[in-house]
């Protein structure tokens, strides 16, 4: 049995319905701010440093899907009741796997600009995946969390550091072992949002890639919805706290 230590936060009422939001790649718990302001006072937001991150220690396993549902089963336990789910980034690959896997402990999703993953794409050539497993090996933590992703702000933490380049060497199998799980687990039919920033599409070229990859994640869920966000860079849940919000009370309302 894996034991994690998950430093959790909870605001908004106790009795109120639960949304659980979790981060990507080098997020923080505070990354949810601006957005739990705008959910607190009619629901029960929890929210949480994923292994290795802020104040949650080191998880003795690699970084998986199965490690991720553990995690979220820790905060589902604390929610007691079905919650919205929200993750963003690399963390809708999580979102997805915990849906798959604890299909009555999810009452919808929001997908928050997630990591381009759609049916069939099995073990991607990652090039950041890539340059991370080789640095890794080579005992080069530093240099890989400083030059693989602009977003690992917390990179001068070391826990941080080998949580980050953990994931990122590990990306190519958490998104094939996810992909694994459509074949055998489906989607229940609840509310499935995926969001995508509309500033961070790039070229024509690029806007083409991002829109048919998250395209194809909607169309995994019998109840998918897709919205391009204006106004947002990746960060959404900083950039327009409002739009994630929007969608979260549309699921707990059912409009």
């Amino acid at each position: 049995m894996l034991v994690l230590v998950i430093h959790v936060l909870g605001d908004g009422p106790a009795d109120g319905p639960p949304v659980v939001l979790t981060s990507g790649l080098a997020g923080a718990l505070t990354d949810w701010d601006p957005l739990t302001r705008l959910l607190a006072p009619s629901m029960r937001v929890l929210r949480f440093d994923r292994p290795g991150y802020g104040a949650s220690a080191p998880s003795p396993e690699a970084p998986s899907a199965r490690r991720e549902v553990a995690v979220l089963d820790e905060v589902l336990d604390i929610a007691g009741a079905p919650v919205v789910l929200v993750g963003h980034s690399l963390a809708g690959l999580h979102v997805e796997a915990c849906v798959r896997l604890r299909p009555s402990r999810v009452c919808g999703a929001v997908l928050v600009d997630p990591s381009l993953a759609p049916p069939g794409i099995g073990r991607p050539f990652d090039p950041g995946a890539v340059l991370a497993t080789a640095v890794a090996r080579l005992g080069l933590a530093d240099l890989a969390a400083r030059c693989v992703s602009p977003l690992l702000r917390l990179a001068g933490r070391p826990p941080a550091r080998a949580a980050a380049v953990a994931e990122l060497a590990g990306y190519a199998d958490l998104v094939s072992e996810v992909d694994g799980l459509r074949g055998v687990h489906p989607l229940p039919d609840v509310p499935w949002w995926v969001l995508t920033a509309g500033e961070a599409l790039g070229g024509p070229r690029s806007a083409r890639r991002i829109l048919a990859a998250h395209e194809a994640m909607v169309a995994l869920a019998p109840r998918g919805v897709h919205r391009i966000v204006p106004g947002s860079g990746h960060l959404m849940q900083l950039d327009r706290p409002d739009a994630v919000a929007e969608a979260v009370l549309r699921i707990r309302t059912g409009r």
